[in-house]
């Protein structure tokens, strides 16, 4: 670092003879200042895990090299840059992250020291940030940092360019699929961009970071039908939880594996999620001073993961996408039972599941959604009402809107379950409840929590139940249909995944004597 002040005064010091002598003299400031920094990092310090004070960094860090060896951290989080470093030292200092904390973080793009706060110093001229992890750290032996900044600045930049052109590429295959498979199929739908990636851990990477956003948690945890079914369900059934190992799938902001500890008496928690918001739990976690011996949390895809227990007893998760199944996460939670749940007793929390359909007309939903662009400031956009009439809709509809009896098309035992429930064939049959007209057809699910509970409890997603954060999905038709009160409408559903969107799904409806195709993405 002082190197680089040097060679920027030489660079612009005047080039005559007259001005040697302030040459000199500022030679001599510089060297001055050099040894200040030297000084500074040779200076005592106070400890990053304790108030004990060591006579400089070096021996600081020499003090912890069994229990944290400072270059194999580095290397094992990719930190090559003195800002990733100065991050690190702060976190730690603001933080107050344990040594075991530190162990047990999985590799990641985005650290828990990677928020431009850490930037900001804990502790005034703290030696611990004057030592040089491109020099200094030659004194704990063996690592050497090749990569300037500039030189890892340009290689990401190269490989997001990459990135880009590559979703670009595959966002013309999209389009070009779905009208070579409507122009097939005959399916009443028309195209419209997708953000499809070409790989699956990317559009993973894409579907986490929707959940760092605290705002997606509050919305969660605000649903209180949601959040009071799972805590009801934990304190109801005290002796299904305590003493007992529970693996929180997708644990969010932590609050199931906080309320296992603090209500269900649970012996161990184990909370995965991958985004970065488990950073987030570990702090409330402490704020509400769970005991850390009877808490783990992991950051990464449970399907990568390596827990530290080999069986848990019981699996909590609130997985459930809308239309029940978008977002695919069923699949993580059909993992997490195959590897580790106890085969004989173990639980998996909520369990059981069914799907419905029912048909509906709203004048004014159909207006906002479909019939404004027939007429925008006396133009036709006609062309964006046949998208929008492509894709599924998550809304509230109102229970006076609702026209015909409810139909369960799909049901699921998250025992017996596997990924090929994702996909589903089923006929059904609605009965009219009035004379009217259908403008579309709504989805809804119900949830329980069934299997050996003494307290079964169980909320739905129902346009007659409290509203929930799903809300309902709904499908627009293109034209209204005249049903007669009592009149039986039969038809098919069929859900698919999606080909390219990783966690989205196709659904296709069989009715009125026609095929309709809806994109959930």
């Amino acid at each position: 670092m002082s190197a680089t002040s040097n060679n920027e005064y030489r660079e612009n010091a005047p080039n005559d003879a007259d001005a040697d002598d302030d040459d000199d003299e500022t030679e001599e400031e510089n060297s001055s200042d050099e040894q200040e920094e030297e000084i500074n990092v040779l200076e005592q310090v106070q400890g990053l895990f304790s108030s004990d004070t060591y006579s400089n960094v070096i021996e600081m860090f020499r003090a912890y090299q069994s229990d944290f060896n400072l270059v194999q951290f580095l290397t094992r989080h990719n930190i090559v840059s003195q800002y990733d470093y100065i991050r690190l030292i702060n976190y730690i200092r603001r933080e107050k992250p344990s040594i075991d904390d530190l162990k047990r973080l999985q590799q990641s793009t985005s650290p828990p020291w990677a928020g431009d706060k850490y930037f900001e110093t804990v502790i005034d001229n703290d030696p611990a940030l004057q030592l040089d992890i491109e020099e200094d750290l030659n004194q704990l032996g063996g690592l050497t940092i090749s990569k300037s900044i500039e030189e890892n600045d340009q290689l990401t930049k190269a490989n997001q360019r990459i990135r880009e052109l590559e979703e670009m590429v595959e966002t013309l295959k999209s389009m070009t699929s779905r009208l070579l498979d409507d122009q097939s199929t005959g399916a009443t739908t028309t195209t419209s961009s997708s953000n499809v990636k070409t790989k699956d851990d990317i559009q993973d990477n894409d579907y986490f970071a929707t959940y760092n956003h605290y705002d997606i948690h509050k919305e969660m945890l605000q649903d209180t039908v949601r959040t009071e079914s799972y805590l009801k369900t934990i304190k109801e059934n005290v002796d299904i939880f305590r003493n007992k190992i529970i693996l929180d799938v997708g644990c969010g902001t932590g609050i199931l594996s906080m309320a296992c500890i603090k209500y269900g008496h649970a012996k161990m928690v184990i909370a995965v999620d991958m985004s970065d918001m488990i950073y987030d739990a570990m702090a409330i976690a402490k704020e509400n001073n769970i005991d850390e011996s009877k808490i783990v949390f992991i950051h990464g895809r449970i399907e990568d993961v390596k827990l530290p227990v080999d069986k848990v007893d019981i699996i909590v998760s609130e997985w459930m996408g809308y239309f029940l199944l978008f977002e695919c996460m069923l699949e993580s939670i059909i993992f997490a039972r195959n590897a580790y749940l106890d085969k004989e007793t173990g639980l998996v929390l909520p369990d059981d599941f069914s799907i419905h359909l029912s048909g509906f007309h709203s004048d004014s939903l159909h207006h906002e959604h479909i019939g404004y662009w027939s007429d925008v400031y006396g133009f036709e956009m006609n062309t964006v009402a046949k998208n929008i009439l492509a894709d599924g809709h998550v809304m509230i509809v109102p229970a006076e809107d609702i026209m015909t009896s409810d139909c369960c098309i799909k049901t699921l035992d998250i025992y017996t379950c596997s990924n090929d429930d994702i996909t589903f064939t089923r006929p059904f049959t609605l009965e009219a409840l009035k004379s009217s007209t259908i403008s579309g057809f709504v989805c809804h699910f119900d949830v329980n929590f069934a299997k050996n509970l003494m307290e079964k409890v169980h909320f739905s997603t129902s346009p007659r139940s409290p509203g929930t954060h799903w809300k309902q999905t709904v499908f627009f038709l293109p034209r209204l249909y005249n049903v007669q009160e009592g009149e039986e409408i039969h038809g098919k559903i069929t859900c698919q995944r999606h080909p390219h969107e990783k966690r989205g799904l196709i659904i296709h409806l069989h009715v009125f004597d026609s095929k309709f195709k809806f994109y959930l993405e």
